[in-house]
């Protein structure tokens, strides 16, 4: 395996990254040290009947709390990955087999991971995963083609910032509807990809139509779904009864298990719902 050693001008950057490292550790380390004195201190002046409750909540913070201080350290991360490409133009010797896509993956058209919706407006929004793994789009003015408009191209992007799906599976799924009932009846639409780091699905949304902006799905990637490596992605929504959508999202969560499973959710409520195996009753 060749070893890259890092140029003089990138030794500085590394090191900061390190030191940012070392008090992000630290301050994690120093806030989970408080919630727990605080959970100690609040269990012994409550009933113990409340402290099940309480520990619950305090493990909700400390959830989110990790999750707050990791977004950074992965914003580093990437960044630094990023600069690094660029700098060097590295070969599938020169890294891990598994940061680096099969010779297979690498060879493939990215105009294979495409799909495309209709919109509540009559329009299409064709989406695709580019050459470096972001997920940009296709949006037409008229619902017909005969009319030859041109499609407006974006690379998209939540608060300023590209979305990276997995190089090894870029596969990706969306959905497009609009409900009287939920946001005053915008247009919405919902994309699924795999996340940039691990194995876990990943949901954005818009709404509003072409001048909305596209957001996180909170709710949904909350959850973290984990996806089988090599699992297909697909989606589909449909009125299960009149004032109510469903939203599917079908893959393969393991390799252990041949068959789809899919996650569901009913439009306006916060609860997605999992259904291993479609197959089993």
């Amino acid at each position: 395996m060749h070893v890259l050693s890092p140029e003089p001008d990138l030794v500085p950057l590394l090191l900061l990254i390190c030191l940012i490292l070392v008090c992000i550790l630290c301050t994690s380390c120093l806030i989970l040290a408080i919630l727990v004195i605080r959970l100690s201190i609040h269990a012994q002046q409550i009933p113990h009947a409340k402290v099940e409750g309480n520990k619950k909540e305090v493990k909700e913070e400390v959830k989110k709390t990790i999750k707050k201080l990791g977004e950074p350290v992965q914003g580093l991360l990437h960044s630094a990955q990023d600069h690094l490409k660029q700098k060097h133009h590295l070969t599938q010797q020169s890294i891990s087999p598994f940061l680096q896509p099969s010779s297979a993956m690498s060879a493939l058209s990215h105009t294979q991971h495409l799909v495309a919706i209709a919109t509540p407006e009559a329009n299409t929004i064709l989406f695709q995963v580019d050459k470096d793994y972001n997920l940009c789009f296709y949006e037409s003015s008229t619902p017909d083609e005969t009319e030859n408009e041109k499609y407006d191209f974006k690379t998209l992007k939540v608060d300023g910032g590209v979305i990276k799906v997995n190089e090894r599976l870029p596969v990706i799924a969306a959905v497009a509807f609009s409900l009287q009932s939920y946001c005053n009846g915008e247009a919405q639409v919902r994309l699924y990809y795999v996340s940039r780091d691990g194995k876990f699905l990943r949901e954005l949304q818009r709404a509003g139509g072409v001048k909305g902006k596209w957001k996180h799905g909170e709710k949904f990637n909350n959850k973290n779904y984990r996806i089988a490596e090599g699992s297909g992605l697909t989606a589909n929504v449909f009125q299960v009864k009149p004032g109510a959508f469903a939203v599917k999202v079908y893959y393969q969560e393991s390799n252990d298990d041949i068959f789809a499973d899919v996650i569901y959710n009913i439009v306006g409520s916060n609860e997605w719902s999992t259904r291993p195996n479609v197959t089993e009753a």
